[in-house]
């Protein structure tokens, strides 16, 4: 028998790993207990549950081929002794260096929180993410950056398979209420995670709420040693960013994992400028983070998890445009359509007459002061109980409590309604509020019956949200045309049957602006029923969701009330020992957002989508896997969030609901993975998103959505020395978003980015430390995102910038 129960080294070199059996023994009795061990290669991952009839002992294994043999097979067994919450590492002795084998081997009393089978998926490990992910930044888009039918565009929106940015968090097996778009700081931070599953299609009926991707993250596990890790980063901008994680044992039964963290830069989000980065444009926040674990016994563990990330941005500002822009409008006045002479390439010789036609020189924004600032709040507490019923069973019970919150605010120069200029750079004096609160329950029950796996659960979410909006047009066009979107908003007066050059009627104010208040509560309830069935080389995953939804509002308009029964039908069919073929059909139920919601036109309903996936991957050879995927998108009230004022840059958002949607794509993936020292990824996606029908408001959809982007490659190679130290580089192309388009082209316009990321691991400093050096952008390419979006504004790509750490622990 191999030993592990003192664990007296990470790597274990065992000889004979044809046959394995381990056995889960409790750290301090050495006592064989129920559990699961989780055998982990570069080409496959096995979940064995211990036996009912001999304690602690699993079924024998060959962790190669992730093969189980059957009882009855007389077989010779290299027996393992593995503590709970243990993980270890066996390397296969009797290969040469270049084709050694490594298993990676854990132990939990609970069956890990990874998905049923899922037709288009990406799981990733702390290592993986390390490898190619600068974690220390705290940013969330990170994660799925350079991901399969990922599409990124600016403001912190990733757009996963022709949604805007519908993507669910489930954390630790809870999964977690919707925050506010428009946010900048994070929900989860990425140094805290210990495994992240990337789901986008073939989902269990256990995922709901939001599922253009769902996010299934396994926070950092108990450990029986402390130990503290510490980084401090700066370089370009004036970035500095520092992170600290804490993990050790509270006496016998608890642990503890606490994380703390702080970011700032001068180039926080993407400019409206490509040359000056750094016009009103500083950003910061922080981090806090604790999870404290308590196993009472072998069958229960307790779970507190506390999560506080609080954030400060400048809304950036205007500065003007290169003459290159011109024929399009150099940022200058209402929405940046003006050009630096104070000229308007719009004006010709029919509409010379309406107002703001004139040329009208003005100072950029940031010339002329404007000064608006948003702070925000992300925080979110779970308490998850969890219960080892017996060998096959386990339950689990979560409550959630998530507060977000966001305050924007300005000190630009007063505006005199009575006497407004004619045109003006500064746009808006906007100050308002949005809170919003989530208590959610849930719960969900496991059971394992011969080859199938049940699962139960249901969710209890109760909502409220308040908004409080003021927003002071600063010239005469903006009071126009803030009468004529958002009537709600605009001061009292009397439009004219006269037009100014924007096509909105000439409006009179006779009094202040208002503030406009709006209170939202509602409810979301759901429950589902699913197996996973397991018969030969068929693995079904079927079920069926409910979905409740209700939402009041204050402002006069219906009530939104819902309900939908959504089928779930996910297959994987295992062609050869090398091929499987997935197809899907899901229907999903979107939940809209709460505080956010629209103050203009009807009440945004929840999004129903029907979604089919077909996906066949292929083994190369051990660590390798490529992946072709195909997947269809009909949508009815498709949910996205734009600008409040279109076509502004003032920091705040809306819901909009679109009658009809349609999304197709193509991905072609392929992975490498711990091969030799090296891992790789190549995803390319090809894809279209188009709406229909009319939106909330009454007005036309456009042709395409704006986030809508037909090609999408992402590359990451990365190499580890035998010392630690590693090196990676990353590569993203996008042909161009639907909103890139610089008129009078009517091309989009492409964008890529090359970045690195390389580190020393912890040898440099005998092996408690070392160094670590980030490139971002590394050819400082700096190409438009949007142009004068109607849901982004105008934004070009942030420049390069370059980052040492040094990082260690104790």
């Amino acid at each position: 028998m191999i030993s592990l129960a003192t664990l007296a080294a990470p790597i274990v070199q065992a000889a004979g790993l044809a046959h394995v059996r381990f056995v889960v023994v409790d750290p301090l009795t050495r006592k064989p207990v129920a559990g699961f061990v989780t055998v982990a290669t570069s080409a496959r991952q096995s979940l064995l549950a211990t036996s009912l009839f001999h304690p602690g002992e699993t079924p024998v294994l060959n962790p190669l081929s992730g093969e189980v043999q059957p009882a009855s097979a007389d077989l010779e067994a290299t027996t393992i002794t593995i503590p709970l919450g243990a993980t270890v590492t066996l390397r296969q002795q009797d290969q040469v260096p270049t084709k050694e084998i490594v298993i990676r081997v854990t132990a939990t009393r609970i069956a890990p929180n990874k998905a049923p089978v899922s037709t288009s998926s990406t799981t990733r490990n702390k290592e993986d993410i390390q490898k190619f992910v600068n974690t220390t930044q705290a940013d969330t888009r990170q994660l799925t950056k350079g991901q399969a039918g990922v599409a990124e565009d600016s403001a912190g929106q990733q757009h996963v398979r022709g949604e805007h940015t519908s993507v669910s968090y489930v954390i630790d097996g809870v999964p977690l209420p919707d925050t506010l778009s428009g946010r900048q700081g994070a929900v989860v931070v990425p140094s805290t995670i210990e495994t992240l599953e990337i789901i986008t299609g073939g989902f269990a009926p256990e995922f709901g709420g939001q599922t253009a991707a769902v996010l299934n993250v396994t926070t950092l596990p108990n450990v029986r040693a402390a130990r503290t890790d510490v980084t401090l980063q700066g370089g370009s901008y004036n970035t500095f960013n520092s992170d600290l994680t804490a993990v050790g044992p509270l006496g016998k039964r608890a642990n503890y994992v606490i994380n703390l963290g702080s970011t700032g830069t001068d180039s926080a989000e993407e400019p409206p400028q490509p040359d000056n980065q750094t016009a009103h444009n500083r950003g910061t926040s922080r981090s806090a983070f604790a999870k404290l674990r308590i196993s009472p016994n072998s069958r229960d563990a307790y779970t507190i998890t506390v999560s506080n990330n609080p954030a400060d941005l400048q809304i950036a500002n205007r500065t003007g445009l290169p003459a290159s822009f011109a024929q399009a409008g150099q940022g200058y006045g209402l929405f940046g359509l003006r050009n630096a002479d104070g000229t308007r390439p719009d004006v010709t010789p029919q509409n010379a007459g309406l107002l703001g036609a004139q040329t009208i020189p003005l100072p950029s924004q940031q010339a002329a002061g404007q000064d608006i600032n948003q702070s925000e709040i992300n925080e979110f507490a779970i308490l998850n109980f969890q219960r080892h019923v017996s060998a096959n069973d386990n339950a689990q019970l979560g409550l959630t409590l998530l507060h977000g919150g966001q305050e924007v605010d300005n000190r630009n120069p007063a505006v005199d309604l009575m006497n407004l200029p004619v045109d003006n750079s500064i746009e808006f004096n906007p100050t308002a509020s949005r809170t919003i609160h989530h208590v959610q329950l849930s719960g969900a029950y496991n059971a394992r019956r011969g080859s199938h796996r049940l699962k139960a659960g249901f969710l209890l979410d109760s909502q409220t949200g308040t908004e409080s909006y003021k927003i002071e047009p600063a010239s005469q066009l903006a009071l126009d045309a803030i009468a004529a979107i958002a009537p709600g908003l605009a001061p009292p007066g009397s439009a004219s049957a006269d037009l100014d050059i924007n096509g909105n009627p000439v409006y009179t104010a006779t009094g202040p602006s208002p503030t406009l208040k709006v209170s939202r509560t509602g409810t979301y309830k759901a429950a589902y029923l699913q197996d996973t069935w397991i018969r030969g080389r068929l693995t079904a995953n079927y079920g069926l969701r409910g979905d409740w939804y209700n939402q009041n509002q204050d402002l006069g308009q219906p009530d939104v009330s819902a309900f939908t029964l959504s089928p779930r039908l996910n297959f994987q069919y295992q062609l050869n020992k090398r091929t499987d073929l997935r197809w899907s059909y899901n229907k999903l139920f979107n939940t809209p957002p709460l505080a956010q919601g629209a103050i203009l036109g009807a009440a945004v309903p929840p999004e129903i989508v029907d979604q089919y996936d077909v996906a066949l991957s292929h083994k190369l050879a051990p660590g390798q896997s490529l992946t072709v995927a195909y997947y269809y998108k009909q949508i009815k009230d498709q949910v996205d969030v734009g600008l409040l004022i279109p076509g502004s840059q003032i920091g705040l958002y809306s819901a909009v609901s679109l009658e009809h949607g349609g999304v197709h794509g193509l991905e072609i993936s392929y992975d490498l993975s711990s091969h030799n020292g090296w891992d790789a990824y190549l995803n390319y996606s090809r894809s279209a998103a188009k709406p229909n029908g009319k939106d909330n408001t009454g007005a036309d959809t456009d042709e395409f959505n704006d986030h809508d982007q037909r090609h999408t490659v992402g590359v990451g190679i990365a190499y580890t020395w035998k010392s630690g130290a590693s090196a990676a580089l990353t590569y993203q192309y996008g042909s161009g978003l639907a909103s890139s388009i610089v008129p009078p082209s009517e091309e989009r316009t492409p964008r890529d980015q090359l970045d690195l990321h390389m580190t020393t691991g912890e040898r440099l400093f005998r092996g408690q430390g070392g160094l670590a050096l980030d490139v971002q952008n590394a050819f400082d390419s700096r190409k438009v995102i949007n142009f004068q979006s109607a849901f982004s504004g105008t934004r070009f790509q942030q420049g390069r910038r370059i980052l040492l750490s040094v990082f260690g622990k104790f």
